[in-house]
């Protein structure tokens, strides 16, 4: 709808994370280092967390790309499954075509799989996204799996991301033996002010946008203050903003539109009220 408006080849703010959009703040890159290090290196846990909607997953995303033919990679995001189910999905992911059916049977066909690709110079990486969900049994399982060695060397390794609720439950007591094997931690951080700035520039000129100042000093304000700089919650007021401008024929978006936007996001005022003309680029 607003695209072909603001001279854009495709909608810059959508939600879903695409690597070609990938915005590498100071934080990010340093989250994108410890996560590639810790694969590389064969450390069994790696841990990444971060807010809701700091771009965890689109840094899980931006590893794996960084990552050859020579390492197999395994995914786990429904982490509300029981044990043998979460067997199930590693070896499925893996390719591992097992014929058992008990969760003692799946996990020796997966540790025999592992061994050979181990023997064979190759790596292994089970990824589990929305950490904080899983319980206490399964996380003790999970903890089981980085026992896996061949030739002396961890099997598999074990990234967690998680949202600050995972940190907060590795604390328990009973998980001290799986706090105690985690090496490399990473907290991810929001954008800051500048950052928000150049992240929404990053995102028009992938877009293709002739135009970076689509969004003016006073918006991009607007939607930092609003969002704190996190990256999701920066494109859902921008993408609202850029319909809302489209609807007004705004050629440019400034505080008002953004302020505007957020109060009907937020559902504070009635849409007939969110349609005041801005006069001039950075009014207030």
């Amino acid at each position: 709808m607003y695209t072909r408006f603001y001279k854009l080849a495709e909608r810059p703010f959508e939600l879903s994370p695409d690597l070609r959009y990938l915005y590498l703040s100071e934080k990010h890159r340093e989250a994108l280092a410890h996560l590639t290090y810790g694969v590389k290196e064969r450390r069994v846990f790696v841990q990444l967390t971060g807010e809701v909607g700091t771009g965890k997953t689109t840094m899980l995303d931006a590893l794996v790309s960084r990552l050859d033919a020579s390492t197999k990679v395994a995914w786990l995001s429904n982490t509300t499954i029981g044990k043998t189910d979460l067997l199930r999905v590693l070896a499925w992911e893996l390719g591992v075509e097992f014929k058992g059916t008990t969760k003692m049977e799946i996990m020796r066909e997966i540790a025999a799989f592992l061994g050979q690709w181990t023997a064979a110079g190759k790596n292994a990486v089970f990824i589990i996204d929305e950490a904080q969900n899983l319980n206490l049994p399964l996380l003790e399982e999970i903890r089981l799996l980085s026992n896996l060695r061949s030739m002396g060397r961890c099997s598999l390794q074990i990234v967690l991301a998680g949202q600050p609720e995972f940190r907060r439950k590795l604390e328990l007591q009973q998980l001290r033996q799986l706090r105690q094997r985690i090496s490399i931690r990473f907290d991810l951080a929001p954008l800051s002010r500048q950052e928000t700035g150049e992240y929404i520039r990053h995102r028009l000129t992938v877009a293709g946008a002739t135009d970076l100042e689509i969004f003016d000093r006073s918006a991009v304000d607007a939607v930092y203050d609003y969002s704190g700089g996190v990256p999701r919650a920066i494109n859902t007021v921008c993408d609202n903003a850029l319909l809302a401008g489209y609807a007004d024929n705004r050629p440019w978006i400034g505080r008002r539109t953004v302020e505007e936007t957020i109060d009907a996001v937020e559902c504070k005022t009635p849409p007939e009220d969110t349609e005041q003309q801005q006069t001039q680029p950075g009014a207030v």
